[in-house]
C-alpha cells in the first residue's frame, strides 16, 4: 500500500471550502508565483533555477515539498509537473515541476506560461485531497500497469489524436472504449479509474486555461511570448465534454450498484 506524506496536501485551514473556492485560491497563489518569477527576469531572457525555486516557495501559504527539477533543453518534451515518489515506491512524498534549463541552469522566459501550467497541477493536488487520494488508490490497485489504462492516454489526454481526428469522433470513441474497457472490472476498480480520468480532465482544463491566461498577460506586458502558448488548448481538447462523458458513466455505474 502506498502511503501519503503530509507534504502532499495543504492543511484543512488552507484548503477548506467548495471546489470552486479551492480553484480560485489556486489561481490567487499562481498570480503570486507569476509575479514573483516574472520580476526575476527584469529585461533578461532567462533566469536561474535556484531563484525560481525560492520565489515559488515564497508564494505558497504553507511550506510543502515542491521540488523544481532541472532538465536539459533537449528533454523539452519531458517538461511537466509530477509526483515525487520514494525510491522504494511505497510513499508519495510531494510534487515536482520539471524545467528545461540551459547549461547554466537557467529557464527561458518563453517557458514561463508552461511553468504556470505545471504550477496549476501542483496547486490543484495540494488543495484537493481527493485528487491525491484517488491517485493513491490507482497505485494500490495497480491500475497504472493494466492494459486498459492506455485508454486514458490515447483518448482523453492525447493532443495529437484530437488534432488528427474530428472532435465528434474522438468523443464518441472516448465514451465507447471506456464503457467497453470497464464492463468486467470490479466495482471499486471501475470507480477509481473513472474518477482518475475525471479529476485529471478537471486539472488539465484548469491548467491549460491558466497557461493561456499568463501567456496573454505576458504579451500584454510586452514580454516575449511563444505563439504556441497563445493557443486555446482547453477548448481544442474538449476537456469539459470529456468530463461530462465520464460523469455519465460514473452515475450509471453507481445506479447499477444501488440496484444490486
Amino acid at each position: 500500500m502506498i502511503k501519503l506524506s503530509p507534504n502532499t496536501m495543504f492543511s484543512y485551514s488552507v484548503s477548506k471550502g467548495t471546489a470552486e473556492a479551492r480553484a480560485k485560491l489556486a489561481e490567487r497563489i499562481n498570480d503570486k508565483v507569476f509575479k514573483n518569477v516574472l520580476d526575476l527576469y527584469g529585461k533578461k531572457g532567462s533566469c536561474g533555477l535556484g531563484s525560481i525555486k525560492q520565489r515559488y516557495n515564497l508564494a505558497l501559504p504553507e511550506r510543502k515539498n515542491v521540488n523544481i527539477v532541472p532538465l536539459p533543453v533537449k528533454d523539452y518534451e519531458d517538461f511537466g509537473g509530477g509526483m515525487q515518489i520514494e525510491d522504494m515506491g511505497d510513499r508519495i512524498l510531494g510534487y515536482s515541476i520539471q524545467i528545461p534549463v540551459s547549461k547554466k541552469r537557467k529557464m527561458n522566459i518563453l517557458d514561463l506560461p508552461e511553468f504556470m501550467h505545471e504550477s496549476t497541477h501542483v496547486l490543484d493536488y495540494l488543495l484537493n485531497p481527493r485528487y491525491i487520494s484517488n491517485t493513491k488508490r490507482m497505485y494500490d490497485l495497480n491500475i497504472f500497469d493494466k492494459e486498459y489504462f492506455s485508454i486514458y492516454e490515447k483518448l482523453f489526454d492525447n493532443p495529437d489524436a484530437m488534432f488528427s481526428n474530428s472532435a465528434k469522433k474522438m468523443l464518441f470513441l472516448a465514451d465507447e472504449k471506456t464503457r467497453e474497457a470497464i464492463k468486467d472490472l470490479p466495482f471499486k476498480e471501475k470507480i477509481t479509474f473513472l474518477k482518475y480520468i475525471k479529476y485529471n480532465m478537471q486539472m488539465e482544463d484548469h491548467a491549460y486555461n491558466q497557461d493561456l491566461k499568463f501567456a496573454k498577460l505576458m504579451k500584454k506586458l510586452g514580454r516575449p511570448t511563444d505563439s504556441e502558448s497563445l493557443q486555446d488548448y482547453a477548448s481544442v481538447m474538449h476537456f469539459r465534454k470529456k468530463i461530462g462523458i465520464v460523469n455519465n458513466i460514473i452515475q450509471e455505474e453507481l445506479a447499477k450498484a444501488r440496484v444490486k
